[in-house]
């Protein structure tokens, strides 16, 4: 047998032979770095360590937004509407139809049975699941005249969840707001807001020649706001109905609401749109602040321009790129001495 067999063999040996038993691996780590279709072994593998959940590659998670339970004796102080965007009178007639104190409503007991009923978190706003939308005694009782869903847009396009029908059948109006998802919302409270605005409006204009002294009239419009539960959707818009006219915060607007209905759920992904758009009130408020403190500045009334000013306003100009391109020569080329490049001969 020849030198170079011999080596071949040994070298074929020296692979077929187990790893030494001075080196350990613990929970199979061995043969995981043998077997590259299995997970590849983890630093805490060869430690001898164990994970306690599983290794996940996505986004990190938003961090979680606590809502710490209120006491039963907490007050909530709901402040007055502030600029709505309407005109004068119309911001009259919403500041008395949403008075803040007067609307409030204060439960004090809770009932499992309830969350299949609607409740009001406002004496004009009522929240509820799609089971009240279909409640004609109640609504009656209630007074309510308007319904608006908060639906998906895939429910919407099936006629699935609509308060059409009983809208008809009472003599009341109704209104949708559609959404393909939650985070469609943020963009969906705005409307959804002037959509129960408009229509308190229109309700006190269409009572205005009652005497409110003699008849004790607080509310001239009810809007019973629902989805599927009345807990997601539906819960997330009347929050954040909360947060523009009556300026809460996020943590007190979903605390105000949880208490007239206890079985509403935010998650986190609801809690931190709602955040997001408590961020955007307040961007908003600043702005309008700010420009309601700055004095107005007298602006000349601007005449017709004449063609000299126009030539005259170009010359400035071209004169001054001259000036700037004179000084940055002056800049590069200042305490040079005297250099020729080229001598006659």
């Amino acid at each position: 047998m020849s030198g170079q067999t011999r080596v071949m063999q040994a070298d074929i040996r020296s692979i077929q032979q187990p790893a030494p038993s001075s080196v350990s691996f613990p929970n199979g780590a061995y043969g995981n770095i043998l077997n590259r279709d299995k997970t590849p072994v983890t630093s805490s593998a060869i430690n001898g360590a164990q994970t306690n959940g599983e290794y996940t590659f996505r986004a990190p998670s938003p961090p979680h937004i606590h809502i710490p339970q209120t006491n039963d004796d907490h007050h909530f102080v709901l402040n007055g509407a502030g600029n709505t965007g309407y005109s004068d009178e119309d911001e009259a007639i919403l500041a008395r139809a949403t008075a803040a104190q007067a609307s409030m409503v204060t439960t004090k007991d809770w009932k499992y049975e309830w969350r299949r009923k609607s409740q009001p978190i406002l004496t004009f706003l009522h929240l509820g699941p799609s089971s009240s939308a279909r409640d004609l005694e109640t609504l009656r009782a209630e007074g309510i005249t308007l319904l608006l869903v908060i639906r998906n847009t895939m429910t919407a396009q099936a006629s699935l969840l609509s308060g059409d029908k009983v809208a008809r059948q009472l003599g009341i109006q109704s209104a949708a707001v559609d959404v393909a998802g939650n985070q469609e919302l943020i963009a969906a409270f705005p409307r959804a807001t002037k959509i129960i605005n408009d229509h308190l409006i229109a309700a006190y204009r269409a009572l205005a020649h009652l005497d409110d002294s003699q008849n004790g009239r607080t509310t001239w419009g009810k809007i019973l706001v629902f989805c599927e539960s009345g807990n997601e959707r539906s819960a997330a818009v009347i929050t954040a109905y909360l947060m523009q006219m009556f300026d809460l915060d996020m943590v007190s607007a979903i605390q105000y609401v949880q208490s007239q209905r206890f079985c509403v759920a935010f998650d986190d992904g609801l809690k931190n749109l709602l955040q997001a758009y408590d961020d955007i009130l307040g961007a908003k408020r600043s702005v309008s602040r700010a420009s309601s403190a700055a004095p107005p500045q007298p602006v000349a009334p601007a005449g017709k321009r004449r063609r000299d000013d126009v030539d005259n306003d170009d010359e400035d100009m071209d004169m001054g790129d001259m000036n700037t391109t004179h000084k940055d020569d002056v800049a590069r080329f200042s305490g040079r001495s005297a250099f020729a490049p080229f001598l006659d001969v």
